[in-house]
């Protein structure tokens, strides 16, 4: 009966063995390839890219100052989160901008999650301030050529935007 039992749990080992020799991939890589959005060119922007170009068009907006300081957040969530630091330390105003990026219809669409502006602005001009900037250089890669926004990625703190011409 011992024997039997031993014979019959060397069986059950090798079996096991085999599948997990089969099975695991010791060099980690998946065979998923980046870029799962389907385009075939992309745009990424780290947080600091972001924050400089909202700088920049910042003072478009007549509440801000010449020179507003701008941190911006890039989430695992989607969500883009902008601080944005008007005056001198002590008695300026904080305030921040939540943004979702999202497709529609082929094209980047930013919408506002949440914002605490209070009487700086309105939060669909600051979005608008982040989304003409990116979509200037999404229409720069195509090079005039119809394209569609085809995947967004928030990884990494960075935002990834991949478009299919």
């Amino acid at each position: 009966m011992r024997t039997l039992f031993l014979l019959f749990l060397g069986g059950v080992c090798g079996v096991v063995a085999t599948v997990l020799i089969a099975t695991i991939d010791p060099s980690f890589d998946g065979e998923e390839i980046d870029g799962a959005g389907g385009g075939n060119v992309s745009l990424t922007l780290d947080e600091r890219a972001l924050a400089t170009m909202v700088e920049q068009h910042l003072p478009e907006l007549p509440a801000f100052a010449e020179r507003p300081r701008v941190e911006v957040r890039v989430q695992r969530n989607g969500i883009v989160r902008v601080e944005i630091g008007v005056g001198e330390f002590g008695v300026g105003v904080r305030s921040s901008i939540h943004l979702n990026p999202n497709i529609v219809d082929g094209q980047l669409q930013i919408d506002v999650v949440a914002a605490t502006l209070g009487q700086l602005a309105l939060p669909e001009q600051v979005a608008k301030l982040v989304e003409e900037p990116i979509q200037q250089r999404l229409d720069a890669l195509a090079e005039g050529l119809e394209y569609r926004l085809t995947s967004i990625r928030t990884t990494d703190r960075r935002l990834t935007l991949e478009i299919l011409i």
